[in-house]
């Protein structure tokens, strides 16, 4: 009985979150730390493997909220191109 409540449990919780991540962009950390580093995504699962400081890469929107409070990991600033301005 309780696989069963589990299961419905998962169902209702992938059904929350699919209206989140439609139409959601990736975004992009960057890598501020020392060594390589691995991030597992909290919703999606998918690996996220840092080999450098300073690489950047695209992570699911769904997974960014989690990601944002790792210390080694920052949201970089968009550029805004000054000489159109």
């Amino acid at each position: 009985m309780n696989e069963v409540n589990s299961s419905n449990h998962q169902e209702k919780i992938e059904n929350v979150l699919d209206p989140l991540s439609e139409d959601k962009p990736d975004r992009v950390f960057e890598y501020t730390g020392k060594y390589s580093r691995t991030f597992i995504g909290a919703v999606s699962g998918k690996s996220y493997q840092f080999r450098f400081k300073g690489e950047k890469l695209k992570v699911d929107y769904t997974d960014s909220f989690a990601l944002m409070a790792e210390r080694d990991l920052m949201i970089p600033a968009e550029r805004t191109n000054t000489a159109e301005l």
